[in-house]
């Protein structure tokens, strides 16, 4: 399953939506960089942290995880606008009900009643309230808009978590 979406100075999300059709031709290779990547080998516990589309590498990861049938515990915070813009909505729930996987959402500008997550943008007291503590030295994949990375990373840093174990991928208008 892919998804892209459309940012509108996106230098590539443009093209893919707007001008790709069915049965277009791609020249595709592998990840650059590799670091932003969780398998089995490395551990955990883990912590992903993901802003609207962000919530995609986050996924593979989650999908990963299931597929291998490894029980590290996996902890997802994902942010939102609005319950209808979460992506994979159904698939998170199953998620969720698995053991080891917990996922707790954030909806940041309306929510539907009888609404029971957070209702804001991730701060420092949710983090601590989701993340595992620094000395359990979880991993720590944040993904999303580039403000709301730098936020989480920032904060992580500053709560003790040791940056070398939290790794970024961000994304937004070019030039942005």
């Amino acid at each position: 399953m892919n998804t892209v979406e459309r940012l509108d100075d996106g230098e590539v999300s443009s093209f893919l939506v707007g001008e790709l059709r069915p049965g277009d031709k791609l020249d595709l290779r592998g990840p650059v960089g590799g670091y932003f990547v969780w398998t089995v080998d490395v551990g955990g516990p883990v912590l992903l942290v993901g802003g609207g589309s962000g919530v995609v590498p986050l996924m593979a990861m989650l999908r990963h995880r299931v597929a291998s049938g490894d029980g590290t515990p996996f902890r997802l915070l994902y942010s939102s606008r609005t319950f209808e813009d979460v992506i994979y909505r159904d698939e998170l729930d199953l998620l969720g009900a698995d053991d080891g996987i917990d996922v707790a959402h954030t909806l940041t500008r309306s929510q539907p009643d009888g609404w029971t997550g957070y209702a804001r943008r991730i701060d420092e007291e949710m983090l601590r309230e989701v993340s595992w503590s620094a000395d359990e030295q979880p991993r720590v994949y944040v993904c999303g808009p580039t403000r709301l990375v730098e936020n989480v990373a920032s904060t992580l840093v500053a709560l003790g978590h040791d940056p070398d174990r939290v790794k970024t991928e961000r994304f937004g208008p070019t030039g942005g």
